[in-house]
């Protein structure tokens, strides 16, 4: 294996990442609060953050996380975990340089990009803007990078190995 990796490989690797841990984090987080008094803890949450619980924004979350639901928090939780470790194995295979993680990638990334593009046309953001043209630029990166066969197929990193 090669010691150099493409820049544009390495930062959609990293990126995913991140995305994967964090989201990991936020599911296991998910399945604690399971059975927790979820509604007493943000409001400890707000309390600790010094956060006016008197604002329209705050009382309307505080409504929306007193309405949920044990089950729903569990979901959340399960798909949070199931999608970390999607984005665990796209970030790794990324690093790796295997086409088959790039053909992952390119998926699940475009299965998405409708979603965006309609939230973007709902209401036209910054941030809204810019993850659609961050997932966009991924796919199409990763799309010419399949092109060019710029990337390791299994069989071909598998005859290197052997041979080494």
């Amino acid at each position: 294996m090669t010691s150099t990796h493409q820049t544009g490989l390495v930062v959609i690797a990293v990126f995913k990442l991140l995305k994967g841990l964090l989201l990991l984090f936020l599911g296991f987080g998910l399945l604690e609060l399971v059975h927790a008094e979820i509604a007493t803890l943000f409001s400890f949450l707000i309390e600790a953050l010094h956060l006016n619980a008197d604002s329209r924004l705050i009382h309307a979350l505080v409504l929306k996380v007193d309405a949920l639901q044990p089950h729903s928090v569990l979901v959340a939780g399960f798909v949070s975990l199931g999608y970390a470790g999607m984005l665990l194995v796209e970030g790794v295979g990324l690093w790796l340089e295997f086409s088959w993680a790039a053909y992952l990638t390119v998926v699940s990334t475009s299965l998405l990009l409708p979603f965006e593009l309609y939230e973007v046309i709902e209401q036209v953001s910054m941030l809204r803007v810019v993850v659609l043209l961050v997932n966009l630029a991924i796919v199409l990166y990763l799309i010419s990078q399949l092109k060019h066969h710029a990337l390791r197929s299994r069989a071909h990193s598998t005859k290197q190995s052997s041979t080494a």
